[in-house]
């Protein structure tokens, strides 16, 4: 009897222990709003063509649009006009790649307070923009863009790309992807533009080779 017992209980005990570690790394894989949760993204690699387009925009102004962020609230050309530098970070709606960059662009974000415009471009609809901002605690405006204009006029062709503007409205460099060391160009600029100076910011969860994530087109 004692025998039989050991036989039902080992398999028993070995059959809750693996349910309980699968358990654990479902629960820490990252989900997005209240939907099935992420594997780890795979990175893309930045190509030279993307680089290519992305550097034929320097010293451009900025494409003429008017469209609504997650709040309802329209944004357009005009806003990129105000006498503050913009940043832009692209946003794929269900792209993992775009939830595990958006810590370090929100840290960015926090360092500058109101010394800068910060605004995500997302191709979906409020609803999901809403879902989005909220999963990820982001602290700016995310412009919808479910035509994927912005995109195309700032020839950006995977998300977590990032654009550089003047107060002025002119285009000063794009990133497509991002990095440790694109953060720190980007830093760099923005601070020139502010009249603040680079600010300190967590960057250490971005990739160490220019990363893009995944394409809209």
């Amino acid at each position: 009897m004692k025998f039989r017992l050991l036989f039902v209980t080992v398999p028993l005990s070995i059959c809750i222990a693996t349910a309980g570690l699968a358990l654990m790394k479902l629960s820490s894989v990252p989900h997005y709003g209240g939907g099935q949760p992420y594997a780890i993204p795979t990175r893309h690699p930045v190509t030279p063509e993307m680089e290519k387009a992305a550097a034929s925009l320097k010293r451009t102004p900025t494409p003429k649009f008017m469209l609504t962020d997650h709040e309802s609230h329209q944004v357009g050309t005009g806003d990129f006009q105000l006498g503050k530098p913009s940043v832009l970070f692209f946003i794929k709606d269900g792209c993992p790649c775009s939830i595990e960059a958006q810590p370090v662009f929100n840290s960015l974000a926090k360092a500058y307070g109101g010394d800068a415009q910060f605004f995500g471009v997302i191709d979906s609809d409020t609803q999901a923009a809403t879902a989005f901002v909220q999963a990820n605690i982001i602290p700016f405006r995310v412009i919808c863009d479910p035509k994927k204009g912005l995109m195309k006029g700032f020839q950006i062709k995977a998300s977590a790309s990032m654009a550089l503007v003047d107060g002025t409205g002119k285009i000063v460099q794009i990133w497509p992807g991002y990095s440790q060391e694109t953060m720190r160009q980007l830093n760099f600029l923005l601070g020139t533009l502010a009249k603040t100076g680079p600010r300190e910011f967590d960057d250490s969860e971005a990739p160490k080779t220019p990363t893009a994530g995944c394409t809209y087109f």
